[in-house]
């Protein structure tokens, strides 16, 4: 079976599951920059209700008082929390939609007989995945800034927003590679999806934990969140470009390891 075919294959089997995610990240969009302007108006009530809340729980969802008055910050430190949550489990399902559910159901056993290497199965996979992950996060992006477009009427920054869209390719580039690894090592969907999101979980409330508590540090380090920081892209109106590329290297580093263990890993029976 040719690198074509398997592509094919792959794109048709998962373009249910991709189009249902991307309506989420759409109708996500539609449901809060539309109110951007009204919220806006009200943010002196809310930065009242706000300044009352525990410093943890606004790093969780990177609130910060003084952002809340400008479009992009609003969006970026309530939306985008959620959509760094989205994505991750996006690209984790994903990947294991890919490879360990093929060895969970057999249908690996398929496509590894007919003439074709492994590497090149491995490969179509991946471009498959790759494929959605950059779909969807051309579709919320080119939303995201059309929407901010139309609706918001205050003076904003779109390079941030297009920040945003770095950022949460960024977050599921990373997912995809790491859920590949786990996908070809346990060869299970459950427990692909159970240590992904796990990781998903530790990663992202760790990095809030870690800035808040000096002992917990550690837990922020390890985590890519704390190099692709929201409040800090808005306030300084920078992206973190740099950071973004190191985390899909290391992410690269995980799909080779993937395609290593996927390449000498013999099918269970």
């Amino acid at each position: 079976m040719s690198f074509t075919n398997i592509y094919r294959k792959e794109f048709k089997w998962n373009l249910r599951s991709f189009i249902i995610w991307t309506s989420i990240f759409v109708a996500f969009s539609f449901m809060y920059i539309p109110l951007t302007d009204q919220l806006i108006q009200q943010s002196g009530a809310m930065l009242k209700f706000i300044e009352k809340m525990p410093k943890l729980l606004l790093q969780m969802f990177s609130f910060e008082p003084e952002l809340l008055t400008r479009p992009e910050g609003l969006f970026g430190s309530e939306g985008m929390s959620f959509v760094y949550i989205l994505s991750a489990v996006f690209a984790s399902i994903l990947a294991g939609s890919m490879f360990s559910k093929e060895f969970e159901q057999k249908t690996i056993e398929y496509l590894l007989v007919k003439p074709s290497s492994r590497l090149t199965v491995f490969l179509s996979k991946l471009s498959v995945m790759f494929s959605f992950i950059i779909l969807l996060t051309g579709i919320f992006t080119l939303f995201e800034v059309k929407l901010f477009d139309v609706f918001v009427h205050q003076e904003y920054s779109t390079k941030i927003l297009y920040a945003f869209g770095l950022y949460a390719l960024t977050v599921q580039v990373f997912f995809a590679a790491v859920a590949t690894l786990v996908s070809v090592i346990v060869q299970k969907s459950s427990l692909n999806t159970s240590i992904s999101i796990g990781l998903i979980i530790f990663m992202y409330f760790g990095d809030s934990l870690g800035r808040s508590f000096e002992n917990l540090e550690w837990m922020s380090i390890i985590s890519i969140f704390r190099y692709i920081p929201l409040i800090d892209t808005i306030k300084n109106n920078q992206i973190m470009l740099g950071n973004a590329l190191t985390i899909m290297l290391i992410s690269a580093i995980f799909l080779f390891a993937g395609a290593w263990v996927f390449k000498k890993t013999d099918i269970k029976l």
